[in-house]
């Protein structure tokens, strides 16, 4: 008999499993009690139950000797959390077991009713040494208790016990299976999967090994003959998040969740793919460490695995472990109670495995990655299907912003859908944590039904706890000069301006780099990025000998290589089919040969450069790395947008202009536009106006624009990064921009405080914004609700005129629903639960926009909008009948529109009016489906590819030429 560890269970699992085996052993009839206070009852039965024969031995369960039990039975679970083995938990349990009693039996206010039987699960183990043993001692106070509370029946199954019913009921073994197996849990796993492929299985258990040690390391920001990978195990935090359905307390006070913790906590419950609860998805912004905290996430479940074989690991892989355990101890980072088997999946690889093969499904995927690492035998799908059904896991799928051709993702969402319907069928045990950035993501896992958490900003606190991490681990020889970074850190944070950059864990890591050289960082993003590069260039230069001056020689060459790689990489990222992307050496090459040879040099000088300038950006400056053998790119992509930016502004401004307008719309763009925009508004103060009129004159075009207000978006994150802060009749250009969003569900949230803050300082624009919202509220609709829920948002956090304002039009009380608890919260997460009513009804969106005019649609508009509704039809708007009879929204499955359909609808003003009407129109019960309605539409304007377009303003130079060869 197998002993599993009923300790890791946890209580709440412990209870839920007492239940199952009880249902098991008696079958149906009995009532379940969840959890809290359920009057000492976990299952209940009225009847007649045959009790099950007990064998004596060491596993024997005390047990009143009757087989048949009647009337009332009661069945208590009691989980130890440390078990110290002997007398000690004797004692506890018997301890527990009089708490109960006496509750039944007490004066005052006993427990009622009381049972006639009585069943007591327990995860203690109890020995049967006659006498002394556990088995003795509960025997002999069970019959005392049963003479105080006259019991007919009485038993204690204990974990001895437990673990043999466990063995006769494999299917409730398989729920708990990760959280019960005893010390090597890859030896369990080789045990059960041996018999039909022992290959297969030994290279399962060493693909966990080799993971650890591949993402033990990160690339942040360090350069020159420095390493040029941080240890994750030095550097490694968890990261603040919102709950995007629950941002709030009751108080309404912001709460932050832990993100690691949360996916891990979350984890250590046993996930159906057949309900919901089993997806997460992290959106960030650039650089806020999504990927990073999916790899630590990935570590600390390898670490549960690998602790119990740690000595079978090589001395390189143990002290890895070692170091990981320690690491996420300190951090607050549990290791996870559920061994689930990690799975970490860059979604821009599995891109281009799907466009190569239609039937590439994930789980093909997975299977090849495995054989990649090597092993002594290969594995095959069914294995990986096998393994599926028995063992948990946890998949990290990472980057869906970083697929932003509309075909290709579409196809991508596909097959992780295939997956998940895959695993459903098997009953697997799976969570899935899905990373994106909020540019670009329109909701497009919400078939999944996720529970989306947004990352937030590091306080200043933490983020000088993670600088201070990283200042420890790049200076651990130099401990005074590691003070004095520390020292200049925390000046910097004091400056208002500065903190701002504080906020994400690689804009602190450039920071840090930063104040090794200087004790006055910058005060943008931009700047930030452009002193760091320029950092890396003045650092190398310095050095003696030929590689100083080499890289002071060649400074324009060596920003031409980079600049122009940025560029390239980005444009053939937009473009279909191409989803990992990267440069060869001989693109490289290439790219330095044009740019020299455009410069003047001859053929031979120009090839003899190019050798010098590529070791130089690649051994030196290390933003270029090699990813893979002969795949060169930018790892961290900020860097990559900030080097595109640099190009895009080279050439004459009139061009430079036209190319920032074609880009202001797209979302794979929209971090390249930002960088770009802002060097200009820093370098050329004359362009501002005329960048400004591009902004404000987006959304005017046509009606896909007019719908959903491109220009007030592009305004609202341009306040977010601080544009113009020192230019206050651009700043307030910008804010009067964002008013549009007021009765919208596209404002978002991160702009109240700037919001709030310019209307305390401005009385007009106070008084523009309490307009708006009076206007929104009189029309009612879905402008009315959500403007509402903006207010109740906005007047919960703050105070001044416009809370005040507020107050007066909406009611406020102390108790929050959720719908008061954010701006476009409510519709986030929901449930197909039936509501107290019993009813609940679908509304697919096909019905919500089938009945708009088609007075004004030619023949051309009318195939495309059948085509739209044919698509929408699989997007339900899911509705619940209140206690009055009316129905309000619960929330709605997300289903995208055929890219080719919306990119057709999109350039039809007429069908667009037409839907802006009906949107208008809605009731504020169906306000959700003016949300994916809008969503569609965005989703359809930022991911048009726009790359190509630009290269008609101003020549790009000639050092791109190898990217228009490979097109043709």
């Amino acid at each position: 008999m197998v002993e599993y560890d009923l300790v890791r269970l946890g209580n709440k699992e412990f209870e839920d499993l007492a239940v199952a085996l009880c249902n098991a052993e008696f079958g149906p009839g009995g009532q379940t009690f969840g959890t809290g206070r359920d009057g000492g009852r976990e299952w209940t039965y009225s009847g007649n139950l045959q009790m099950p024969a007990l064998p004596l031995g060491e596993s024997d369960a005390p047990t009143q000797p009757s087989g048949h039990w009647d009337g009332y039975t009661v069945v208590q679970a009691k989980h130890k959390e440390r078990l110290a083995g002997g007398g000690e938990d004797q004692e506890w349990l018997l301890s527990e077991i009089q708490k109960e009693v006496n509750a039944w039996t007490r004066e005052e206010k006993p427990r009622h009713p009381k049972p006639k039987n009585f069943l007591v699960i327990t995860n203690v183990r109890l020995s049967a040494v006659q006498e002394v043993g556990g088995v003795d001692r509960v025997t002999e106070k069970m019959n005392e208790h049963a003479k105080t509370m006259g019991l007919a029946g009485w038993s204690v199954w204990h974990a001895a016990h437990v673990s043999r019913l466990l063995d006769n009921y494999p299917g409730i073994r398989q729920t708990y299976l990760g959280l019960i197996v005893t010390g090597d849990i890859l030896r369990a796993i080789l045990d059960t999967t041996k018999s039909t492929n022992p290959e297969a299985a030994e290279t399962l258990t060493g693909f966990v090994a080799k993971e650890l040690r591949t993402y033990s390391h990160i690339r942040l920001t360090k350069a020159g003959n420095s390493p040029d990978q941080e240890s994750l195990a030095d550097i490694g935090i968890d990261l603040p998040a919102i709950d995007i359905a629950d941002p709030t307390d009751e108080d309404g006070k912001v709460v932050n969740h832990f993100i690691a913790s949360t996916v891990i906590g979350d984890g250590d419950h046993p996930k159906s793919l057949r309900s919901q609860n089993f997806a997460t998805i992290l959106i960030g912004g650039p650089g806020q460490g999504k990927s990073t905290i999916g790899q630590l996430i990935c570590q600390a479940y390898r670490v549960a695995i690998l602790e119990g074989r740690s000595s079978e690991l090589t001395l390189e892989h143990r002290q890895i472990l070692q170091d990981t355990a320690s690491h996420l101890k300190e951090i607050d980072v549990p290791i996870p109670r559920m061994h689930r088997w990690p799975i970490y999946i860059r979604l821009t690889e599995y891109s281009e495995k799907v466009l190569g093969a239609e039937d590439f499904s994930l789980l093909k995927f997975i299977t090849e990655m495995i054989n990649a690492r090597g092993g002594p035998y290969k594995v095959v799908q069914s294995n990986l299907a096998s393994w599926l059904r028995e063992w948990p896991w946890l998949l990290v799928l990472d980057g869906l912003d970083e697929v932003p051709d509309a075909f290709t993702r579409k196809t991508l969402l596909e097959k992780i859908s295939d997956f998940a319907a895959d695993a459903a069928e098997l009953n697997a045990d799976v969570a899935i944590l899905a990373t994106t950035r909020r540019q670009g993501y329109n909701d497009d896992l919400r078939v999944l039904v996720p529970r989306e958490y947004e990352l937030v900003d590091l306080t200043v606190k933490q983020a000088l706890r993670y600088g201070r991490q990283l200042i420890d681990s790049r200076h651990r020889g130099d401990p005074n000069f590691a003070d004095e970074i520390d020292k200049r850190l925390k000046a910097a944070s004091q400056d208002v301006m500065t903190s701002k950059l504080l906020g994400s864990p690689l804009q602190v890591s450039i920071m840090a780099s930063l104040l090794e050289e200087s004790v006055r960082p910058p005060r943008t993003r931009h700047a930030l990025f452009s002193a760091f590069y320029e950092t890396i260039f003045k650092r190398e230069s310095n050095k003696l000998g030929s590689i100083g001056r080499d890289v002071l020689e060649h400074k324009s060459n060596i920003d031409a290589l980079h600049d122009s790689a940025g560029m390239l990489l980005h444009m053939e990222g937009e473009q279909s089919g191409r989803a990992d992307v990267h440069l060869s050496r001989d693109d490289l090459k290439k790219i330095s040969v044009a740019h020299l040879m455009h410069q003047t040099y001859s053929t031979d000088d120009a090839d003899q450069i190019t050798q010098k300038l590529i070791a130089l950006a690649t051994d030196r400056f290390i933003l270029l790395v090699e990813s893979s053998p002969d795949k060169w790119g930018f790892e961290v992509r900020s860097f990559q947008e900030f080097m595109a930016s640099r190009y895009l502004i080279n050439g004459p401004e009139p061009a430079i202009l036209e190319r920032l307008r074609i880009l202001s719309k797209s979302s794979h763009w929209r971090n390249t536009w930002l960088f770009a925009a802002a060097q200009l508004f820093g370098d050329r103060a004359h362009l501002r106006n005329d960048i400004l009129a591009m902004v404000t004159g987006s959304g005017s075009s046509s009606m896909a624009e007019h719908l959903v207000k491109p220009g007030a978006v592009l305004a609202g994150e341009m306040l977010l990064e601080n544009f113009a802060g020192d230019t206050p009749g651009i700043h307030s250009q910008l804010l009067n921009q964002v008013l549009e969003l007021v009765d919208t569900p596209l404002l978002n949230r991160n702009l109240v405080p700037i919001l709030h803050k310019a209307t305390e300082k401005d009385s007009v624009y106070r008084r523009k914004m309490e307009e708006r919202m009076k206007t929104a509220l009189q029309l009612g609709g879905a402008k009315g609700y959500y403007a509402e829920s903006l207010m109740r948002y906005w007047g919960r956090r703050f105070t001044g005129a416009i809370p005040t304002f507020i107050r007066s039009k909406v009611s406020i009380g102390k108790n929050w629903s959720a719908r008061e608890r954010g701006v476009d919260i409510e519709d986030r997460r929901w449930s197909v639960e039936k509501d107290e009513s019993g009813v609940t009804r679908t509304l697919s969106m096909a019905d919500v926009y089938g009945s708009v005019s088609r007075a004004d649609l030619s023949s051309d508009d009318e195939v495309t909008f059948g085509a739209f509704l044919k698509s929408a039809s699989d997007a339900k708007l899911i509705m619940g009948a209140d206690e009055g009879g009316d129905y309000t929204m619960h929330g709605y499955i997300s289903m995208e529109v055929h890219p080719g359909v919306l990119s057709r609808l999109v350039k039809s003003d007429a069908i667009c009016t037409a839907l802006a009407d009906a949107n208008d129109s809605l009731p504020a019960s169906e306000a959700v489906a003016s949300r994916w309605l809008l969503n569609q539409i965005a989703q359809a304007l930022g991911q048009e590819q726009v790359g190509q377009k630009i290269e008609q303003f101003g020549s790009l130079g000639q050092e791109l030429w190898p990217w228009t060869t490979k097109q043709e």
